[in-house]
Parts: structure tokens; sequence; C-alpha cells
């Protein structure tokens, strides 16, 4: 009992109650008083304070800022017919931002159009690499099986909508690739090296050819548009825009009828055609066979496709014009005849015994360099040498002369250095000298190694367009010029053509103009002399031609060259080659071919480079017409702010210019 009431609670202190209870009555107040206090403040800064901030934002909800991408220059031929245009399509685009459910969005979109996985991957690289207000393209060429699928069901996907644009296509197709190149989707790679908010909304970077070397001057510079939109992101009405500077035209120095000549004459052989005009360095044909349909990679290739391109052993993708370097064989024998001229190592009169074969002085492994005739072609001057391609003439000549002597006088024709069209995949092929093989095959220099540069094998390289700037310079006795692919840039929407200027190479200079005469002689024998080596494939010519025919070896035997071997490998057959120029005195037109492994077939470059001749011959006037003569057809504007050529070609596509 005593303990229970030491536990008892104390009777309650009615002060005390008061005092906590006021108390927490006033903190009540306070806590209430400072709520309304910080609403009021939040009411004030909203209406009042940050009120233009949240007024511009709204607006913004409404009205969006949209590039317009600039239309690309044309590219045209000399002659003023299109070979790359663009054509309208229609593309589906996605604004990331306007989009509630991105992921689910794309995947709805991608049953509902049967997108293809390349697509799809081509969208998620562009959107990491493009603000979420901007559009990105997810199906760049749609066909009007998806349009109508995508019309009747556009009201499910907020934020997606239909663009019309201009798609790069190339009416000549494989024609023109190995110049022109082409276009392809652009990629966050090509991005980072570009001023990004120029390229905003643009689809298409070149890839290849002058499309890429030029692609800066193609491209042009972006506009926009401020477009009014609903809810859903979709645009109402353009409240204001200003249009796009459209990318520069190109007309080239290509003619598009000796280049389909050339490209018809080389139908079933690998190699290259190269025409230039010598006296100021144009290129009229620049062919590559077999080529590809460039029109395959402008909204992504099937990696079936590519695939196929990439296994197929004759190489299609490989420029071969200007990307590959060949041994020049007999090709070279003009250019060295002027080396051994200057260096008194021959004179014009000068008799060389050509027997069957050619061995070192002092070697005691006496080694046979061969002539290609097992009989020899006896007592031998220069004319002879060059008309009959005597290797036994020319294996003393290039000793005698020295590596030193040979690269020198190479190297003023420009051999071991790139040509001047700046296209990407160029070589520069290899002029070898004795520090180049001690680096690249860690072995010293041979006399051996001399002498076979005097026939064009051995480790000398060159690429077919080196070796028509070569006898281009030859054609005009010293005087060359570069290669070039532009003849004019064109602006719009005036038209105006600004003639390219061509550009002189340095001077090959020679002791005596009339050595230029001398080998110029030996090289009309070529296809002139019944014993020239070219005589069956020019005669009839009505023009007298200067040339020389060449024969590359691929493989080697170390043994008699003319022993029975069987059966040799196509890929180890012999190269075919022939360079020329007519007429003689007034050059104005050089070709090159080079046949990949032509044998012992005889004269299929000789052939080759007849039926440019022919060609060229019945339409000098036609394909020398001058740029003043130009007629490009009406230039009519567009809804895209371009004033664009419908082009005078018969086979160009009047679509041209986007309805």
């Amino acid at each position: 009992m005593s303990r229970m009431l030491k536990t008892r609670s104390p009777v309650a202190d009615a002060g005390q109650q008061r005092r906590v209870f006021n108390l927490r009555a006033v903190g009540m107040v306070l806590f209430v008083a400072a709520m309304l206090g910080v609403a009021v403040y939040r009411l004030v800064q909203l209406q009042i304070l940050d009120h233009r901030n949240y007024a511009q934002a709204a607006h913004d909800n409404r009205v969006r800022i949209q590039p317009v991408a600039p239309p690309r220059g044309l590219i045209y031929s000399r002659n003023g017919k299109l070979l790359a245009e663009n054509v309208p399509s229609y593309s589906l685009v996605l604004v990331p931002d306007d989009v509630h459910h991105l992921h689910r969005t794309v995947q709805d979109l991608v049953r509902l159009l049967h997108i293809a996985p390349a697509d799809l991957r081509h969208f998620e690289q562009l959107r990491r690499s493009t603000p979420p207000y901007r559009a990105v393209p997810l199906l760049t060429q749609l066909s009007q099986r998806q349009l109508a699928h995508f019309a009747v069901e556009s009201y499910r996907f907020p934020g997606v909508h239909i663009q019309a644009r201009l798609i790069r296509h190339y009416p000549y197709g494989r024609l023109t690739v190995d110049s022109v190149g082409y276009v392809g989707r652009i990629n966050a790679a090509e991005l980072k090296k570009v001023n990004a908010d120029n390229y905003a909304g643009t689809d298409y970077f070149g890839k290849s050819g002058l499309e890429l070397a030029f692609q800066q001057q193609l491209h042009g510079k972006v506009g926009y548009k401020v477009v009014k939109v609903d809810a859903a992101g979709r645009p109402l009405t353009t409240l204001q825009s200003q249009l796009p500077v459209p990318g520069r035209d190109l007309v080239l120095t290509l003619d598009v009828g000796l280049q389909r000549v050339a490209q018809k004459a080389m139908k079933g052989w690998q190699g290259a055609v190269v025409v230039m005009n010598p006296r100021n360095g144009a290129v009229l044909a620049l062919v590559s066979n077999p080529a590809f349909n460039p029109n395959w990679f402008v909204n992504g290739i099937s990696e079936q496709r590519y695939r196929k391109l990439l296994d197929n052993p004759r190489k299609p993708l490989w420029n071969r014009a200007l990307d590959a370097a060949y041994s020049p064989g007999s090709t070279i024998k003009p250019f060295i005849a002027l080396g051994a001229l200057q260096a008194h190592v021959i004179t014009p009169q000068k008799q060389i015994d050509a027997g069957p074969y050619y061995i070192i002085p002092g070697d005691h492994s006496h080694h046979k360099f061969w002539d290609w005739t097992p009989y020899g072609h006896g007592m031998t001057n220069l004319k002879k040498a060059i008309e009959q391609s005597v290797d036994t003439y020319f294996y003393p000549v290039a000793y005698a002369m020295g590596i030193k002597t040979i690269d020198r006088t190479l190297a003023k024709f420009g051999f071991g250095q790139l040509p001047e069209p700046g296209l990407q995949g160029e070589s520069a092929g290899v002029l070898p000298t004795p520090k180049w093989k001690e680096h690249s095959q860690g072995q010293p220099w041979y006399p051996g190694d001399t002498v076979l540069m005097g026939i064009g094998q051995g480790y000398l390289q060159v690429t077919p367009l080196q070796l028509a700037e070569g006898v281009s310079t030859i054609a005009m006795r010293g005087h060359g010029h570069q290669p070039h692919l532009l003849r004019a840039w064109r602006t719009s929407p005036s038209g105006s053509l600004h003639p390219i200027k061509s550009q002189a190479l340095p001077v090959a200079h020679f002791r005596k103009q009339s050595f230029w005469r001398d080998v110029i002689a030996g090289m009309h024998a070529v296809t002139a002399s019944p014993y020239g080596t070219s005589y069956r494939a020019f005669r009839g010519f009505p023009l007298p031609v200067a040339g020389k025919t060449g024969t590359a070896q691929v493989f080697s035997f170390h043994t008699n060259p003319f022993a029975k071997h069987g059966k040799i490998p196509f890929r180890l057959r012999d190269n075919a080659l022939f360079e020329g120029f007519t007429p003689i005195d007034k050059p104005r037109l050089a070709v090159v071919v080079v046949v990949e492994h032509a044998g012992d077939k005889l004269g299929p470059a000789s052939n080759i480079a007849r039926k440019v001749m022919d060609y060229w011959y019945a339409h000098q006037a036609q394909i020398e017409n001058p740029l003043s003569q130009l007629a490009f057809g009406p230039m009519v504007p567009n809804p895209h702010g371009k004033a664009c050529s419908l082009g005078n070609a018969a086979d160009a596509r009047k679509a041209s210019c986007p309805a």
C-alpha cells in the first residue's frame, strides 16, 4: 500500500499546462505565418519577378525554330550534263523533346513501317549527337506505302512528322563514280569535323571523290524558320524564315561520251583509263573498271550488298585510276631515254649491241637479264629501241646512268608525288631510292635494281594518273600542267560561271630541245612503223600518234622466261599498258590505259586507247565546247529556297527541283 502511494501521479498543475498551451499556440501561429509568407513570396516571384521568363517559356512551348538544310550543289559534266542532282523525297523525322515515351514510340514505328536495323542504328547514333529539340531523321526515303501507313496512324505519334527533303541521285550511276564519288548519311564522327550548327538538318555528307573533296563548297549554309506548333509538336504556321544559301555547283572537265566509250572498251577487263588534255591538264575521262553504283550508298547500303562488294575478287570499290600503283613496264622507257641523253650516256645515233640478254659487267654470277625476244635485236639506236621496246638496249643505259640520275629524271615528271586532284585515296606510287629500300626492305641497293628500273620493273610503282601527267609533259616538250577535274564553279540563283585556271607544273628542263624530238620520233614509230609494238592498233588513224606500250610482270620466273611454264594463274599474268598522245606537233589528247592480267594477249591496252582516240577525233568540237557556250537550262525557284536547274541533258531527271 505504501509503495502504491509513492508511485501515484501528482495533482495536475493548471498554470503549467496553460503556459505549455500558449507556447504551442504561438509556435503554430508563427509556423502558419511563415508558410503564408513563403507562399506570398512565391506568388510575387512567379507573377512579377519571373513573369517574363515564364511567358517566354510558354511562348517557346508553342513556337519552334527549325533548321532548313541547304540544297546541295549540283555537279555537271564539261558540257552541262547533270552528273549529281537532287531529287525530292519524304523523310520521317522525330523531335525527342516532343516525344513522351521515346523508346516505345520508336519501337511502334519500327513495327508499323518495317524499319531496318541499320536505319535504327543510324538514328540512335545521330540522336546522341543532336540536341533533343531538333528533328532527327528516322527514315530518309519513305515509300508510298509507308507514307500511307503513317498518315493513318500519325495521331498516335506526337513529335513525329513527315518532312519533304532533297536526296542525292547520280543519273549515270557507275559511269562517273570514280571521279564524282558519292554521299552517304552523315555520322557523328563527321559532325565533329565541321560546324555542327551549319549542318543542322543535313542528312548527307560526301564519302568519296569530288563529293568529299568539295564537301564544304557543295554543302552551302543552313537556313531556319520559326514555326508555330500544336501541343503534339506538329507545325501549324510559319511565323518567320531565313532561306538557306545553296551549295555551289561544280562544272567538271569530264566528258560523258569519252567516259562511256572508255568504260565500254574496258568491258571484261580490270584496269584503268585516264584521258587528259595535255595543253591544260584537264582530265577528260577517268575510268576504273569494274565499278559500282553510287546510288546504293546514298541512303545506306544493305549489309549483304556491301559484303558482296568487299568480297568481290575484282575489287570494284578500289579506284584503280588514282589509287592503284603498277609497275610501268616499258612505258617508262621514253623518260629513261630523256635522262640518258641529258647525262651523255647515249646519243640518238649511238648503236648498242642488243642481244638476247644482258649481264652486268663484273657480275661473277653471270645473272642474265633477258630481252622480251629470245633472239635479241642486234645493233640498236634510240629510235629503234623505243619503237621495238628493246629491253637489252635499256639495261646497259640504266646501269650507266645510275640510280641517282634515274630518280632525278623521273621526279621531273611527277613520279613519286601526289597528283593535284586531291581526291581521297590517291596514291603517290613509289620512286625507289637506296635509302628507301634500306628503310622499307631492310636490304642494300644492288646494281640489278638499277638495271630493272630501266625497263620499268623492280620497285618502281606509278599510278595511271601519274603516267598520264608524265606523258602529257613529254607531249608538251616539258611544259606540263597539273591534272585537274574542276572546270568551273557555278553559283545560284544567277547561274554565273567562274572558270578555274589551270596550273602549270615546273618545267622539265633538258640540255637540248632536240632531245624531245628524238624521243617523240621513237614514240611515233611505235604506232606508225610496221615494226612498232602498237602499229596494228593505230593503223589508219587520221592523225599522227606518239605512243609507247608496256608489259609489266606480276610474277617473274627465275629460269629462262621463254621456257614453257604451263597455264599461268590469272592473278599472276602480266599487265598490259599503253601511253600516247595526238597530234604530235600540237597535242590535244593524251591517253593512258592499264589492263590487268592481260597475259600474252597482244595489244588490249593499245586497242582501248584507239577506241578512245576515235571517239575524240569524231567529236572534237563537242568535247572542246567553250565554257561560255554552255547552257544549263532555266533556273526555277522551289519551296526550299534554291533556284535549281532543270538541266539540259536528255537523260537528266527533271525532278532535280522538288514540286
